[in-house]
């Protein structure tokens, strides 16, 4: 009754005369704002490892310095990619593009995390969330249940968060010194245990260490995967198709800082302009 006196007060204060129109309004759908695309794309994929503070004895040790970035600088970091306006990309959204011939962001950028550090959950998954981040790790499957290693309940969290796993092996070792049993049970039963684990596909390999020969890639192609990424090289350019299982990866260290991350993201950016300045 409330809500006719409401009315009827409304027409008397109005004037109104016809009938007044109660349905909601409904919701205009505001479009999102358009990327621009292009085939001739540039992607810097990077390649990180630990995401944490180091331990004092950690600081004592080179490799461990150079393995791991700190929460703060990861986060400074992912900030400035998202304040430039990349578009975070998974590993396989770069390497299904050079395999179908589509088109990517013009600036656009792919993390990576290799191993499966616990601490890509603790501290690295909270700060992807905060800039709306994609990642993908590259997982050896035999760190589950390891201390200091990620879960599966852990993996299952991150991959309802735009975070990806695809294979890194199953133990991690140097490819090229294995047999060839064991090389095959490296890459294959790595993917069924992530597939399984998941319910999703696996296509994307990290050799470890970036380490790979000849027979090392020829058994990628012939074990199932689409795609192999290895360690150093610049962008991602559409002609690193020709070479799916050489796939470039860009190297940040616990010494790279702001002015050289900078560098080394904008690398692609850098290359498009002059490109197209040179056109």
């Amino acid at each position: 009754m409330r809500a006719v006196y409401l009315v009827g007060a409304c027409l008397m204060v109005t004037g109104c005369s016809g009938p007044v129109d109660l349905a909601p309004t409904a919701h205009v759908k505001i479009a999102e704002p358009q990327v621009p695309m292009t085939t001739n794309f540039a992607v810097p994929v990077l390649m990180y490892h630990r995401v944490c503070d180091l331990t004092p004895q950690e600081e004592k040790s080179r490799f461990m310095r150079d393995l791991t970035v700190s929460p703060a600088d990861f986060e400074e970091q992912v900030k400035f990619l998202k304040e430039e306006g990349f578009t975070f990309l998974l590993a396989t959204d770069v390497a299904d593009a050079l395999r179908m011939g589509k088109s990517l962001p013009v600036k656009a950028v792919a993390i990576t995390l290799d191993d499966g550090y616990r601490d890509n959950f603790t501290e690295a998954l909270p700060i992807l969330k905060k800039y709306g981040a994609k990642a993908t790790v590259f997982m050896v499957t035999n760190n589950f249940g390891k201390a200091e290693r990620l879960s599966w309940a852990n993996v299952w969290e991150m991959s309802h968060s735009k975070v990806a796993f695809e294979s890194h092996t199953v133990s991690h070792p140097d490819l090229r010194r294995v047999g060839d049993d064991q090389l095959w049970d490296e890459l294959v039963k790595s993917r069924q245990i992530l597939e399984v684990g998941l319910g999703k596909s696996v296509t994307s390999l990290a050799y470890p260490a970036g380490e790979f020969d000849n027979r090392v890639v020829a058994m990628a192609e012939r074990t199932g995967y689409l795609s192999a990424w290895k360690k150093g090289g610049g962008p991602v350019r559409p002609g690193d198709a020709a070479e799916p299982y050489l796939l470039p990866r860009i190297r940040v260290h616990g010494r790279t800082d702001l002015e050289k991350f900078r560098t080394r993201v904008m690398s692609g950016v850098y290359i498009l302009d002059e490109e197209r300045r040179d056109s």
